[in-house]
């Protein structure tokens, strides 16, 4: 599979000025990358070195959203792309995007696509 670099719908509403610390948009960038918004959301925070108080605090306010909505959003993209171009198992995909249970990735992907992953797999396959 080629790989992807996902952005969500924050990262294009960021506002990074130059009060932004350099460690921080270093940060943000490395949120695009399938190994590390596929770790464990407090995992990623603590790669910071920063609390997690401030990390989020200063995310909300560069791109009106929390982290923990920016990285499902990252993932969801990530797992629809694994849907319609492989042939993975669907609990596969949703390990594989970061999701750390079936329930969690069916809730938050029909949440934000307003269908089953299967349904996607099936409206949108390149393959099938």
């Amino acid at each position: 599979m080629k790989r992807h670099y996902f952005r969500s719908i924050a990262y294009s509403n960021a506002r990074f000025t130059g009060d932004t610390p350099s460690w921080f948009v270093t940060f943000y960038e490395s949120l695009s990358r399938r190994e590390v918004f596929s770790q464990k959301t407090g995992a990623i925070i603590e790669s910071t070195g920063k609390s997690r108080e401030y990390v989020c605090r200063l995310f909300k306010k560069t791109t009106g959203f929390t982290i923990h909505a920016y990285l499902n959003d990252i993932r969801i993209e990530h797992a629809c792309a694994m849907l319609t171009t492989t042939d993975s198992e669907i609990i596969d995909i949703a390990l594989e995007s970061g999701f750390e249970n079936l329930s969690t990735f069916y809730h938050q992907f029909k949440k934000k696509k307003l269908i089953s992953p299967m349904q996607y797999r099936k409206q949108y396959s390149e393959l099938f």
